[in-house]
């Protein structure tokens, strides 16, 4: 038995795990600083002989006794029924090869006990559990206090809430398993507090109010499989350390309040980043050891190679290779090296999950980086975050940036640019695509989006050098006969054209020139052409371009264009992201178009909308929506958990994702590298190899996985890539742009 918690007065919730997977972290194994499993390195640990289920649930198995409540009298009471869940917590990997996978899985469960009687306030009641059950204690003692005992039905921001007074969003529900959703409406009008846990103080600050009933929300999902009350709390209190408590259901977890609460989830996503380049050596500094190997051409290791081909997304023959991802076939792309041709000097940017080709795909990430840092004028000068250039007097999350940018510029073949690079074959050989008019349009807006930050940074020899590497990408494209402008990319979960990386070069380009030919070049091509015109959608793309012409510094020559503009990011950050908070139940405010990639926090548009709206009464509502997602993402949700991994960080010890697909496994520091949010995906993406099938765990699952919430749809294996892998441009930089921007909102 792990916990005897509370669910409300009327029920308890009872925790067990079978057993745990855990691994070997000292930096010695055969696979040690890398990627690869080492089976040796899991350790299964199983705790005695199996729960015995049935007799968990059976209510005659538990017996509720109290010393100081008459109402459960001098023999106490059985419960009235129990209900349960249960799901894989933990997966181990041994050895496997194509035909023979062997996986073991542990199990946890939780039993919800419905009691004969409500708790009283600060009596204290004995739970006597029948052997039968195989739990290892016969009985736990618990004293109802609902200032100290917390409740899983309460949900809220783990990180914790700024010290103004905007809303401090708790979310009151609960999935019983087999039981279904938790009915509080019992508990409507209860009253809210807020409890200082250091001076002990209590703020009466609300009530109980229903919410929403269960629905599916995101386009696909029921989110909560639970009806929604909500425990909100608004008002300006003193920075310290709290819980929000709800007469008689009990408390949160523990959380702050502080002006600059969003530092630490913008510092974290940073690291997200950092530990994700390829060729980033470790410092005495630097702990946990970024990423191994290095793959810097010639060094290290010494063999590894980059040759240059003739191939491209654009080329004929691009859809013959073999299967899967064509970055992936090291192999096919040996066939169209250019003789010996090499790049040997080309290391840097970040991977794509724990691969390590670097493809075009990539770039939205600098974009999104980018953008809270000019959205608030350069306000996130921080250059303390952790990463290897911390304290060189460059903010951080430019240096950041920038190592994405020069990646690119290292791409260079000759005048041209390239589309990116493969992975790399078993003697360490990558493959650089061929030069695209594509790619050139990428490092024009890649450079001068840069040279806008290094503007607001007040960083001049950086501004000129990165606005020079941006002209000459732009001047090399105009000159190719096939210009790629109506040729689109993926960009993560979104495609970009070649005409719309122009727009968006060309709204920086005019920002740090002055030269009013990018200007006219924006609003000649520009498809935003009324007040209801499209920013982002399936077949458009001009959210970046729109967001930095609508905060230059320099003279608007075309009031009508950026009029339009104004007026359509407005219309359509409330249409496509602030306006679900007030229809979900989750109140998310992200689009919909995260897909099977529930932890996608996707609200660029209402940043932008934010910064720019005169109306206050919008400024307030797009406000609301973006701190609304950012609670989600940082523990408003049924797992009351942070998205992403964060060991190693000040929010170690609270609940996050433990193990992913990913990086920092065997390096000397526990846990996995920090700032990584995974997929949490529970769709199959083949058969045959668990790797692709989540299925595979939520088979596992009690009741059938159908009923289940799908934001608790996490499993904590490291093995399943198709559930726990990730990607920067999907599941990092939509979040690393909303945690910058509300962390540079404290600094206003």
């Amino acid at each position: 038995m792990v916990s005897v918690s509370i669910v409300n007065k009327d029920f308890l919730c009872v925790k067990f795990i079978d057993g745990e997977v855990k691994f070997v972290d000292d930096g010695k194994g055969e696979g040690a600083f890398e990627t690869i499993n080492d089976p040796q390195n899991n350790i299964l640990i199983t705790y005695g002989v199996p729960l015995n289920l049935a007799a968990c649930s059976d209510s005659a198995n538990w017996k509720i006794t109290s010393s100081d409540d008459n109402e459960y009298g001098e023999g106490g009471l059985n419960a009235l029924s129990c209900f349960r869940k249960s799901k894989p917590n933990g997966l181990a990997q041994f050895e496997w090869n194509k035909t023979d996978f062997h996986y073991e899985v542990t199990m946890e469960h939780t039993i919800y006990i419905r009691l004969p009687r409500p708790l009283q306030d600060h009596k204290t009641y004995t739970l006597h559990i029948n052997p039968a059950t195989n739990t290892h204690l016969s009985s736990e003692t618990f004293t109802f206090d609902v200032f100290n005992l917390t409740s899983e039905a309460i949900h809220v921001n783990l990180a914790g809430y700024t010290a103004g007074s905007e809303i401090k969003a708790c979310d009151l529900y609960q999935w019983l398993g087999d039981g279904g959703s938790c009915d509080f409406s019992a508990y409507e009008n209860n009253k809210v507090w807020l409890y200082n846990t250091g001076t002990k103080k209590k703020f009466e600050a609300g009530h109980v109010t229903f919410w929403k009933k269960a629905a599916i929300e995101q386009g696909y999902y029921d989110q909560t499989a639970a009806d929604v009350w909500n425990a909100d709390v608004t008002g300006n209190f003193e920075p310290g350390n709290y819980r929000i408590v709800v007469d008689g259901v009990g408390c949160s977890q523990e959380f702050r309040i502080n002006p600059d609460v969003y530092f630490e989830p913008f510092r974290i996503s940073t690291l997200g980043f950092f530990y994700m380049r390829i060729g980033q050596d470790s410092t005495p500094k630097i702990r946990p050891i970024p990423r191994r190997p290095l793959y810097i051409p010639g060094k290290s290791p010494e063999n590894t190679s980059v040759y240059i081909t003739s191939m491209n997304p654009y080329h004929p023959e691009w859809r013959t290779f073999s299967r899967g991802d064509v970055w992936d076939r090291p192999e096919d792309w040996a066939r169209y090296t250019v003789s010996d041709k090499m790049n040997r000097v080309v290391h840097g940017g970040h991977s794509d999950a724990l691969d390590w080709d670097r493809h075009l795909g990539h770039v939205s990430i600098i974009y999104d980086m980018l953008l809270p840092y000019i959205l608030t004028k350069g306000k996130l000068s921080d250059d303390n975050l952790g990463i290897a250039e911390s304290g060189n007097g460059i903010p951080d999350l430019l240096d950041e940036a920038c190592n994405e940018v020069d990646f690119w510029l290292m791409l260079r073949d000759g005048k041209g640019y390239s589309h990116g690079i493969s992975c790399l074959d078993k003697q360490n050989r990558f493959y650089q695509a061929a030069n695209t008019a594509m790619a050139a349009w990428a490092n024009a807006a890649n450079s001068s989006m840069l040279a806008v930050a290094f503007k607001n940074a007040g960083l001049n020899r950086l501004m000129q050098q990165y606005r020079d590497s941006a002209l000459n990408a732009y001047s090399y494209a105009m000159k190719l006969p096939d210009k790629m402008l109506d040729k689109s990319q993926n960009v993560g979960d979104i495609d970009i054209t070649g005409m719309e990386l122009r727009l968006l070069a060309d709204a920086c380009l005019y920002t740090v020139t002055g030269d009013r030919s990018f200007e006219n070049d924006l609003n000649n091509n520009s498809r935003i052409k009324s007040d209801e015109a499209e920013i982002l959608g399936k077949h458009m793309n001009e959210l970046w371009s729109t967001a930095v012409y609508l905060v230059t510094d320099q003279k608007i020559h075309f009031p009508k264009l950026y009029g339009f503009m104004k007026s359509s990011v407005i219309r359509e950050a409330e249409k496509a992201e602030a306006g679900y908070i007030s229809i979900r139940p989750s109140r998310r405010a992200t689009d919909e178009a995260t897909g099977h990639f529930k932890t996608e926090q996707n609200v660029d548009r209402t940043m932008i909308a934010h910064a720019i709206t005169d109306n206050m009464q919008q400024k307030q509502e797009f406000e609301k929506a973006l701190y609304l997602e950012a609670d989600w993402g940082l523990g408003r949700n049924p797992l009351n958990m942070i998205q992403m991994t964060t060991a190693t960080t000040a929010f170690e010890g609270k609940r996050s994702v433990e193990n992913a697909y990913t990086s920092g496994r065997d390096d000397g520091t526990p846990g996995m590298h920090p700032g990584h949010t995974p997929y949490l995906n529970t769709n199959d993406w083949g058969k045959g190899m668990v790797m692709h099938m989540p299925s595979w765990l939520t088979s596992k699952c009690y009741p059938d996985y159908a009923k289940w919430p799908k934001s608790e749809g996490y499993f904590n294996t490291r093995y399943v890539w198709s559930h726990s892998e990730f990607t920067p441009q999907q599941t990092m930089r939509g979040k690393m742009a909303l945690y910058g921007y509300l962390y540079g909102l404290s600094k206003r």
